[in-house]
């Protein structure tokens, strides 16, 4: 093995006979000690590069001119580091690390607009883009390995996939079509390329026209087609309830739950005076509920006491669950294996069955039901002075819709109407001190679809914030925030190191590039943008400028899109868009399983300190169910995404070439996407269907320039389109620009000075 001494007397050969005095020597010697520290700049070269580099390219990175002396040294030295395993001499004089090797990169494909993919969960190359024809047999989802291209500095890592490691549990769904000779499956899913072919024998009773659910079969190389065998007829292609339908095959969505777990659920009945015992009964508390009108199971009740000492005393009573769910039964188990409850637009997935969701455990009114209450104690400006959680018996007096506590909070005569407004106005105050800590308030838009009988949508419905949305938000943010809080207080009653094993709600800071994304944008629609890493007071005044505008939805999106995502975690950072050090989610085990885990651990740690065993099986149990919770919830959100872009293609279909009005809501380098307002439905408009102009794709502003016109469209710019095709199978729904833009013109900008030959970053791709 070399050591370093070696080196330097390599160097000092090669050096000293240009030295032929003592201050010759002095100066070589001097430079040795500076040339002492190459072997670990040419690790840091290579590690950090994201191909392997040639020998020029190393010296560039190091500052060394060719044919120097220490360019001689360098290329002597990498052939040390060579023999010693150290770097690997890959053809034509290139260099890598041993563990950098291009047939070493592994990771998990996604394939999205004719393009992948492949995350790696490497520091340095963290993302490596694949071309289609780059994908060889590979799936999105598939773990693969990828040989990484030659790269130039500052440019993405491009790849191409050699090998596939792990297939993923593909479940497709799709039509099935025959050209006369062979069946094929035309997928549903846009991240499915290319279409399956069925051999007759793996046809299963279907025919053409029928919607399916398929396993993958093989797919031999990429010259073949991949093959599928049905593993079940949904139904007739096209039919609102069929589509429907196929969304829970194709997320694998069960429905149904086995006959042991619905067995078990029918086995509890609702609590009785005999429960009394290990609770405390606050029946004559005054209890109400708030929801939306549809909902059917009520999770969540809320209380208000005014105190002696003139504070008030909110009381946040949740479904007790954990009372009728025991850990390890059939029914906990099928519970942690949905994760939580799926919300489509046509039906609800639960996580428990209805005996529980809607009955025992459900916060009707009128009747006794197993409450886990958290009592918190707060001045008249909002501060929270103390709090409790107690297992409770609860009678809810009354049920509100959200439209009905509104109107009362508007002035509205109402039943409990003095309860409603000091609920309203305690909740305004936690929500001026969130604000004050860090909290960001992001206001989103949820769409509600109208269906018929045979589930065909109607149309849409935008449900947006109000004062009583806010005011439950408000009281459960307070609660969920104590719960986690909690931990921190047997901490140091216990006297411990760390906090007994939780499951936390945690939100990590955005990353720089994607808020420098979000922003340049934002600063193009004419907003006073900060430049530099946002502060969350920064956002809200961002936010603020936006709230009378018509791009108001736009900028929300834009920075909610660029903040990483919330998950579950048995390890604690905080969460950094509400502004909270400790934060978890405690009220809705109905729906959710990571409650249902907290209520289980709160009332074990009442009882005392767990042992140590105890504490390590807890540790894991929360470890697993962040992780598998996590999971499930991002196919939920995915599932219920494909079920809203479903129903916005069928309420296209019925719209065909009529023309409305509508914002820009995304632009890409093959056309922008467009919102229109009154069926809240969004389509894109390709590039290539611009009549007026030749449209250049400028991505530093996300933004389209006519070349002529120099007409300008980016976010939030309004058009009038016309809706040309809906593909209900794929869920794609193409826009044209209406030739009557009359009104609406105005909103086109015109650039300031004329586009001349556009950059390589602005170059436009037509689509073929």
């Amino acid at each position: 093995m070399y050591t370093l001494g070696t080196d330097i007397l390599l160097v000092y050969d090669k050096l000293s006979p240009l030295t032929t005095s003592n201050n010759g020597a002095y100066c070589a010697m001097k430079r040795l000690t500076e040339l002492q520290n190459f072997r670990q700049e040419i690790l840091e070269a290579l590690g950090t590069s994201v191909s392997p580099l040639q020998l020029l390219d190393l010296s560039k990175r190091l500052r060394i001119k060719a044919g120097s002396d220490e360019y001689d040294y360098m290329r002597d030295l990498l052939e040390l580091m060579v023999d010693e395993g150290i770097v690997q001499r890959m053809s034509r004089r290139r260099y890598t690390l041993p563990h950098r090797t291009s047939s070493d990169v592994h990771g998990i494909l996604t394939y999205h607009h004719n393009a992948a993919v492949v995350a790696t969960g490497d520091t340095v190359v963290p993302v490596i883009s694949i071309r289609r024809h780059d994908m060889n047999t590979a799936l999105s989802g598939d773990k693969v390995v990828v040989q990484i291209h030659a790269t130039a500095p500052g440019k993405k890592p491009k790849g191409e996939v050699l090998d596939i490691v792990q297939r993923a549990a593909h479940v497709i769904t799709g039509t099935v079509e025959h050209d006369g000779t062979f069946f094929y499956l035309i997928p549903d899913d846009v991240k499915y390329h290319i279409d399956f072919l069925i051999a007759e024998q793996h046809l299963n009773g279907a025919r053409p026209g029928d919607k399916v659910s398929a396993r993958f079969h093989r797919w031999r190389n990429a010259q073949s087609s991949p093959e599928v065998t049905i593993a079940e007829v949904i139904g007739t292609s096209g039919k609102a309830a069929v589509e429907f339908a196929a969304i829970l095959k194709e997320f694998r969505l069960p429905k149904a739950f086995p006959v042991e777990v619905e067995t078990e659920a029918h086995q509890h009945s609702h609590p009785d005076s005999t429960q009394l015992e290990s609770r405390s009964d606050i029946r004559h508390l005054r209890v109400v509920t708030i929801d939306p009108e549809d909902a059917r199971d009520f999770d969540d009740a809320l209380s208000l006491t005014q105190l002696n000492n003139g504070n008030l005393e909110l009381g946040v009573h949740i479904a007790d669950v954990s009372h009728y769910v025991a850990e390890g039964s059939a029914l906990d188990r099928e519970a942690l294996q949905r994760g939580n409850s799926t919300y489509l637009v046509d039906c609800v997935v639960p996580m428990l069955p209805e005996r529980l969701s809607n009955d025992i455990c459900s916060l009707v009114p009128h009747q006794p039901r197993c409450a886990y209450s958290v009592f918190m104690e707060f001045t008249t400006t909002g501060i929270r002075r103390g709090y409790r959680i107690e297992e409770t018996l609860i009678q809810s007096c009354r049920r509100y819709t959200y439209d009905e506590a509104q109107q009362i909070i508007q002035g509205a005569d109402g039943d409990h109407s003095d309860l409603i407004h000091n609920l309203h106005a305690l909740a305004r105050k936690l929500f001026t001190r969130r604000m004050k800590s860090g909290g960001i308030d992001f206001e989103t838009q949820e769409i509600k679809f109208i269906l018929d009988e045979e589930k065909m949508p109607s149309r849409a419905v935008v449900k947006t914030r109000t004062d009583a949305t806010s005011l439950v938000e408000e009281c459960m943010l307070a609660a969920n925030r104590a719960v986690a809080e909690h931990l921190q207080t047997l901490k140091k009653q216990w006297g411990l190191k760390d906090p007994p094993p939780f499951v936390y709600r945690v939100h990590d800071k955005p990353s720089a590039d994607k808020i420098s994304d979000a922003t340049n944008v934002i600063r193009a629609l004419g907003f006073d943008v900060p430049s530099g890493q946002l502060s969350p007071r920064q956002i809200n005044a961002i936010l603020e400028q936006a709230s009378n505008r018509p791009d108001k939805p736009v900028v929300n999106t834009l920075l909610l899109r660029s903040m990483a995502k919330a998950v579950y975690a048995e390890y604690n950072i905080g969460h950094y868009g509400l502004g909270f050090a400790d934060y978890s989610h405690f009220t809705s085990p109905i729906r959710r399983y990571p409650d249902l885990v907290i209520h289980r651990l709160l009332k074990e740690y009442s009882r005392g300190v767990p042992d140590q065993r105890r504490i390590v099986q807890l540790r894991g149990i929360a470890s697993y169910a962040s992780d598998h919770c996590s999971q499930t919830e991002r196919q939920s959100v995915e599932a219920e995404r494909a079920s809203t872009k479903l129903a916005q293609t069928i309420l296209a279909h019925e719209h065909l070439g009529s023309d409305h009005v509508g914002y820009v809501t995304g632009v890409t380098q093959f056309g922008v996407f467009v919102t229109l307002h009154d069926l809240m439905i969004e389509g894109l408009l390709h590039l290539r269907d611009f009549e007026d102009d030749y449209y250049i794709f400028d991505d530093r502003r996300m933004r389209i320039i006519g070349r002529n016109t120099r007409r300008v469209v980016r976010y939030g710019t309004q058009l009038r389109v016309r809706i040309v095709k809906a593909n209900i199978d794929r869920r794609e729904i193409d826009l044209r620009l209406s030739k009557d833009q009359t009104g609406i013109e105005q909103t086109i900008e015109l650039v300031e000075r004329e586009v001349k030959k556009p950059r390589k970053s602005e170059r436009r791709t037509r689509e073929s």
